[in-house]
């Protein structure tokens, strides 16, 4: 399933965009289906944005599922920057914690 946060959302800029994309996400990882989020239309995501879109998705899935299952398209250097750095911290930091 692809899903298009500016379909839903005025931007990708706060906290409270990230949760609403979560919202629509999480169920449909949860149950094993592929989730591909288009980014078309956005520049760039700040790290409150990704946190609550895609890091809170690791409080009850393991990062190989989320690997396998989400994927991004149409995103920037910026995005995919954000996305990288916030994964790789988080992923450290749990498995060291």
């Amino acid at each position: 399933m692809v899903i298009k946060p500016l379909d839903f959302l005025e931007h990708c800029y706060t906290a409270e965009d990230g949760a609403k994309v979560f919202k629509k996400i999480h169920p449909l990882i949860k149950e094993g289906k592929r989730v591909i989020i288009s980014f078309e239309g956005v520049d760039s995501v700040p790290s409150s944005f990704v946190n609550e879109a895609f890091i809170k998705l690791l409080d009850d899935i393991s990062f190989a599922q989320i690997k396998s299952l989400l994927s991004f398209s149409k995103s920037t250097k910026q995005i995919n920057e954000m996305l990288r750095k916030r994964f790789e911290f988080e992923t450290k930091g749990r498995v060291a914690g």
